[in-house]
């Protein structure tokens, strides 16, 4: 039988995520590019980012993302840009391990299990649903 643990980090690995998250940038080059943004859409390889800054396919960024709810930037230390469209742009993760990865790990995690939570709720018979009109208590006959 497959490990669960793996299976859901597989899932999970290659899952994108909705998020709303703010996140500053520099190139690794002096002088060069730096910027912020917001990210719009997360997973354990990379991200879709929405900024004003001017960035091109192959430039090379450091990134530090806000997550909720944690004291620390993630900071992703070599990320490139794969895509840009408009004010949106494409990042790959290039190099991100040890505590960084599990720290993002945890985070999508975190909505993962929310989002099937939230999942159940709404297909939960209506007499047992959050919108029941039935008095707490009361078992329908």
């Amino acid at each position: 039988m497959e490990n669960p643990f793996k299976c859901r980090r597989r899932r999970i690995g290659s899952a994108r995520f909705g998020v709303n998250v703010d996140v500053q940038f520099s190139s690794p080059n002096p002088g060069g590019i730096e910027g912020i943004g917001v990210v719009r859409n997360l997973s354990m390889r990379g991200a879709l980012i929405e900024t004003h800054a001017r960035l091109t396919t192959d430039d090379q960024l450091t990134l530090y993302v806000t997550l909720p709810n944690q004291a620390d930037l993630l900071e992703i230390p070599t990320a490139a840009v794969r895509w840009v469209k408009g004010h949106q742009l494409g990042v790959e993760f290039l190099k991100l391990a040890g505590e960084k990865s599990r720290q993002l790990m945890r985070y999508l995690s975190g909505i993962h299990t929310a989002a099937r939570a939230e999942h159940m709720v709404e297909n939960l018979p209506h007499h047992l649903g959050h919108n029941s009109q039935e008095p707490h208590g009361h078992i329908p006959t």
